[in-house]
């Protein structure tokens, strides 16, 4: 569910049946799964978008990459930072959490603007932050319930590259109805401006509010952290 000072040139490439499962995450080193076109595409900017077909769902499931100037943890704090989001990702009305398990699980209900005059969407998602290397990052989600969908999960995947950050960032949402089925552009639309509005929010906070950063870097190593045995 993410500029003038990023140029994002879209590259577009179809898979035309779903893959098998992947394995875990701190086994895949995407930047080597990556073609050679794909890797000059990141190298000069732009974001590839590729969209997986999933038999019997009428919505794809939406995969982006892209690199960012920033390090996983600084990229991670501001995704992290859930009640931000109405500040920069498009069509975001609220963010509230409602429950946080532990400190790195966090349940949030958010308001969408929808399209199309349609009542707005309203959906609670637990989202998972965890390491999935060194200094890998990996936040999930998954939709708890939903207005308009019945099911939706996602990652957030950030692995360090020379550097920087080569973002992954996958959602697959099931839709409920068949209104939800009519709106795949937007759904398509609607991930791909959110990775955008986060690119630009982390390099907006890295080169303007720093001390902003410092703050969302400290909650999210205090997440990070194990719990302590009782």
């Amino acid at each position: 569910m993410r500029s003038h000072l990023t140029r994002f040139a879209l590259a577009f490439l179809l898979l035309a049946a779903a893959l098998p499962a992947a394995p875990p995450a701190s086994e895949i080193n995407y930047w080597n799964g990556l073609s050679l076109r794909q890797r000059d595409l990141l190298l000069s900017g732009e974001t590839i978008i590729l969209e997986e077909e999933i038999s019997g769902n009428p919505w794809p499931r939406f995969i982006v990459y892209q690199l960012v100037k920033a390090l996983p943890s600084e990229v991670a704090a501001v995704f992290w930072d859930l009640k931000l989001d109405p500040q920069y990702i498009p069509n975001c009305a609220t963010v509230t959490i409602i429950n946080s398990p532990s400190p790195s699980v966090v349940e949030g209900e958010y308001t969408l603007r929808m399209p199309f005059l349609l009542p707005d969407e309203v959906y609670v998602s637990r989202n998972m932050l965890r390491h999935s290397g060194t200094e890998d990052l990996e936040i999930s989600w998954e939709v708890l319930r939903s207005r308009y969908t019945k099911s939706g999960r996602g990652a957030l995947t950030l692995q360090g590259h020379e550097g920087g950050t080569l973002l992954r960032y996958s959602n697959l949402v099931e839709p409920g109805s068949r209104i939800a089925g009519l709106m795949r552009k937007s759904a398509g639309r609607q991930v791909v401006e959110s990775v955008k509005a986060l690119v630009t929010q982390v390099t907006k906070e890295k080169t303007g509010s720093p001390a902003v950063l410092e703050k969302q870097l400290k909650i999210l190593s205090e997440a990070l952290e194990p719990a302590s045995p009782r």
